[in-house]
């Protein structure tokens, strides 16, 4: 594995984390994209990639991040990454031409026919002697995107390159950038927030949600090759692999964008709602509370805040509203055993109560479909840290495939699976294996 991320944390101070629990790989010559609503953590995990952030300054890095075997310091110091930048940040004093060439240059080896290369490559022929400061923005974006490619870079890490330029020349440019790719078998991560460009260019897309979390991790389209997307991207567009994708990935985007709030003394009036109504009985008290609760979930890997969420749920006097806290009480990732093992007795104690009022509305799908569902995208997509992802073995207490469901729970317990290979997953796959045999018989099919 060329690029491998596992379980990475970090954060610009205690108060709150940026990105949390992410983990992706990437083969080598393989493209990369990042997309998710502004202020999710997209550049910042694509400087952590480039080794510029670190444990410095008061940061808190932690997880494990290799490139090509080293880590992003050591792999950044070998001059085989090449990162631009959002702001096209060009040498002022220096021409169009000298400053494609000044990677180059500083390495020792100026190469003036790959030097007009790239500047034919992204239409300034005509302006090679031009400064930035008499070009367009959409020109010094096009000097960075050529300078970047100058070195040949087995890893290119792109932030936003395309987004100041009309559709015409980002058309060119993304031929371009494949075409570097492929000679050069050039690994890319690319930030954007164009979720077409994504599908166009992208071997693999990555969606972060608010408070730095993995929202979604899937192939694009493979039986498309970016090449040939390129080459008639109407015609892509217009395919069942990208309306399903494009879809899917707009409305996580939408729905992740309406739950944050970004105004703490907001954050702090829900806070307290949630505290003084908690205990109260009545279901007239959580009409509106559904929606208050999302719009905090940026905010639960606080520990000020997970105290109050769990105080409240301890508090509670209804199921809905309990199941309404869980999620984002196990999202702050310090949570004791001791809470977690409540949680947990909840959760399977209320299995036939969440599967009949709230798994099928969830998750919207029938209760045949319900296993796969949950095996293909939520739990081999390896999407939540280990705190959560019990919970799906769970909701699968609410699938009619009875017989494929127990087999998994004994391949979970027996260890098999990789992503659920660990001593609560384990514990939690012999309790739903319990409940479903003695709650469940009619269904089984024993010979």
């Amino acid at each position: 594995m060329f690029l491998y991320c596992k379980n990475i944390h970090f954060s610009y101070s205690k108060e709150k984390s940026v990105l949390r629990d992410i983990s992706f790989s990437l083969e080598k010559g393989q493209t990369l994209a990042i997309v998710g609503a502004s202020g999710c953590g997209k550049s910042t995990l694509l400087r952590i990639l480039s080794g510029i952030l670190s444990n410095a300054n008061g940061n808190t890095l932690q997880g494990e991040i290799t490139i090509d075997g080293l880590t992003p310091d050591q792999y950044r110091q070998t001059g085989k990454l090449a990162f631009m930048f959002q702001e096209a940040t060009l040498m002022p004093h220096l021409t169009v031409k000298q400053n494609i060439e000044l990677p180059l240059k500083i390495k020792g080896n100026v190469n003036e026919q790959k030097t007009s290369n790239l500047i034919k490559a992204v239409g300034l022929e005509e302006y090679s002697s031009y400064l930035p400061k008499q070009l367009s923005g959409g020109m010094k974006t096009r000097v960075a995107l050529a300078r970047s490619f100058s070195t040949n870079p087995e890893l290119l890490l792109l932030d936003e390159p395309f987004s100041a330029l009309d559709i015409a020349w980002k058309s060119k440019l993304y031929v371009e950038l494949e075409k570097l790719k492929e000679q050069h078998n050039t690994t890319v991560v690319i930030v954007t927030h164009d979720v077409q460009e994504a599908l166009l260019l992208a071997d693999k897309i990555f969606v972060l949600g608010k408070g730095g979390i993995r929202l979604y991790d899937k192939k694009v389209a493979e039986e498309y090759s970016i090449m040939k997307r390129l080459n008639d991207i109407s015609s892509f567009n217009h395919t069942t692999p990208f309306q399903a994708l494009y879809s899917t990935i707009q409305k996580l985007i939408l729905v992740d964008g309406s739950r944050g709030i970004t105004n703490q003394i907001e954050a702090n009036a829900v806070f307290t709602t949630i505290q003084s109504v908690a205990g109260n009985a009545y279901m007239e008290f959580w009409d509106g509370m559904e929606k208050d609760i999302n719009s905090i979930r940026g905010y639960s890997d606080n520990l000020e805040v997970n105290e109050l969420l769990f105080t409240s749920f301890e508090k509670a006097k209804t199921v809905y509203f309990k199941y309404n806290l869980v999620w984002d009480i196990l999202e702050y990732r310090n949570i004791s055993e001791n809470r977690i093992s409540l949680v947990k007795e909840f959760y399977l104690d209320n299995l036939k109560t969440n599967s009949e009022v709230s798994l099928s509305e969830f998750y919207r799908i029938k209760s045949d479909g319900i296993f796969e569902h949950l095996v293909k995208n939520k739990i081999e997509n390896n999407q939540f840290p280990e705190t959560k992802r019990w919970i799906y073995l769970c909701d699968m207490y609410a699938s009619s495939e009875t017989d494929k469901v127990l087999q998994y729970l004994e391949d979970v317990v027996n260890g098999k699976v990789e992503q659920l290979n660990y001593p609560l997953a384990k514990e939690v796959a012999q309790q739903v294996t319990a409940k479903i045999k003695n709650e469940k018989q009619d269904t089984l099919h024993i010979a």
